[in-house]
């Protein structure tokens, strides 16, 4: 009895194929998420970092007399509100941008302390921005400047 080979592959073959390429498929296509979360993280920071920028400027082009606490500068119908305000009209003042999800932002004046005394002619503007959204896009941007009294 003579036996006939036959050309093409077996059974066993096909799937060992099938298998690899659903292995590969599935390593790809956590390359791809990983990306769009990464992508979304990087837009979220860029947001944050140039609202606290703008606040940053908004601070540094009202000058030194200009950097106050004060209800007239912090407007609640522009989204402000005034959490803490001394009589040297120091204080902090919190804030949203409906951009980032769950966002809660902060803008602190106080005088600038050195350790060794406070600077009356020197103050220190902080503002951060913190956003939620997930643990792998969350994240928080801060940023801070000193404000002089230039005679």
């Amino acid at each position: 009895m003579r036996t006939r080979r036959r050309s093409g592959f077996t059974l066993i073959e096909l799937l060992v194929t099938i298998v690899i390429l659903v292995v590969g498929l599935v390593a790809l296509s956590s390359l791809f998420v990983a990306g769009i979360i990464s992508d979304l993280k990087a837009e979220r920071i860029q947001i944050a970092t140039n609202r606290v920028r703008q606040e940053l400027e908004r601070m540094r082009s009202a000058g030194y007399s200009g950097t106050l606490i004060d209800a007239d500068v912090f407007k609640p119908a522009d989204g402000y509100t005034i959490v803490e305000q001394h009589p040297d009209l120091t204080g902090r003042v919190s804030f949203a941008d409906s951009r980032l999800p769950s966002s809660s932002g902060a803008l602190e004046i106080r005088f600038y302390d050195a350790g060794a005394g406070i600077y009356p002619n020197l103050k220190r503007i902080s503002v951060s921005l913190a956003w939620g959204g997930g643990k792998r896009t969350q994240g928080t941007v801060y940023a801070s400047t000193l404000i002089a009294n230039r005679p």
